[in-house]
Order: C-alpha cells, then structure tokens, then sequence
C-alpha cells in the first residue's frame, strides 16, 4: 500500500523533533529510561466496524508508556490473583498443563516486587519534585 500522497511526519521528521523536546526540557523525563520515546509509523488507516463505538478515520495515535501510574494497575491484578487463587479457581487447569503449584507463589512474589518497585520509583519522583 502507498503512503497518502499528503504530509504527514515521517520517521526522518519524528527523530529530529523528539531531540528537540528533550534538548528543549519541554517535557520532564526520568533518569532512568535514556531514551524516552519509541516510535513508528503505519500508512494503513484502522479498521473500521460498522455499528461499532469508533468513527471511520484515517490516522490513529497510540502511546506505550512507562509510568509509576501502573502501580494501581499491579495492585488491582495483585488483589484478583489474591481472591482468585484463595478460591483456587481455574488452579486444576494450570496443574493439568503441568505447571507447579509452587510457580503460582513465586508469580505472586515477582508481582508484590514489581509492584513495590513502581511504588518506590513513584516516591523518589515525588522527593525530587519536593525538593526542586
């Protein structure tokens, strides 16, 4: 498919103007991701369902982001995988495709951990704003 014959950024445009923002200071970034952005480009327009909730559209916008937002996110998984495995729903269909009962402790564990990291990195930023 050939791209729309009208401008629209281009990789060669997006590189120069995300130096620009970070040169600039226009948007703060942490230390601890160097590179901040990752991005891409699809010429195909997405697709459309008629009857659907979205309107027709040419271009669409999607953003990953790392942020210490996803700590709500972690502790609401955390309490559901919590009351979910307190029940022992579904466990018999993991045990039947040979997973361990002890592999449902340690995935908790790396959860709880991750959870805590994002809590800690979250408190960190808000010393730093405190003291700035």
């Amino acid at each position: 498919m050939q791209p729309p014959s009208r401008k629209i950024h281009g990789c060669r445009d997006m590189c120069p103007t995300i130096s620009s923002i970070k040169t600039k200071k226009l948007i703060q970034l942490v230390d601890w991701a160097p590179t901040g952005f990752k991005c891409g480009r699809h010429f195909q327009p997405p697709t459309y369902v008629p009857g659907g909730d979205l309107a027709k559209i040419e271009r669409a916008v999607c953003t990953v982001s790392n942020t210490t937002a996803i700590t709500e996110v972690f502790s609401r998984i955390n309490h559901k995988f919590d009351m979910m495995y307190a029940k022992r729903a579904f466990v018999h269909w993991y045990l039947a495709e040979g997973m361990e009962e002890s592999q449902f402790s340690e995935a908790r564990e790396d959860l709880a951990t991750l959870e805590q990291e994002y809590i800690e990195a979250g408190l960190d930023d808000d010393e730093d704003e405190k003291i700035e």
